[in-house]
């Protein structure tokens, strides 16, 4: 089940980095506690879905931050749109 959520997670990650050209994903939540266990399927998958040079350039990690990186982020935002 895990792998084939990988998979899956691989295949939206393509498909994301087709469309909006970015490079690096950060998955949170309860999943990115399954580790490369989950993380290893959807690299493996990212390069069948996308061109080779998007593929290749494409990197996903779990997220660090358990579960306050949301709220951080949201912070980190706010502090940005202050300094501007």
């Amino acid at each position: 089940v895990i792998t084939d959520a990988g998979e899956a997670l691989g295949a939206a990650v393509a498909t994301l980095a087709m469309t909006l050209d970015i490079d690096y994903f950060v998955i949170g939540g309860s999943v990115a506690h399954c580790g490369e266990m989950f993380f290893a399927p959807a690299r493996r998958t990212v390069p069948h879905y996308s061109f080779r040079s998007v593929g290749a350039r494409v990197r996903i990690a779990g997220n660090q931050l358990d579960t306050d990186g949301a709220l951080l982020g949201c912070a980190w935002l706010a502090r940005q749109a202050l300094a501007a």
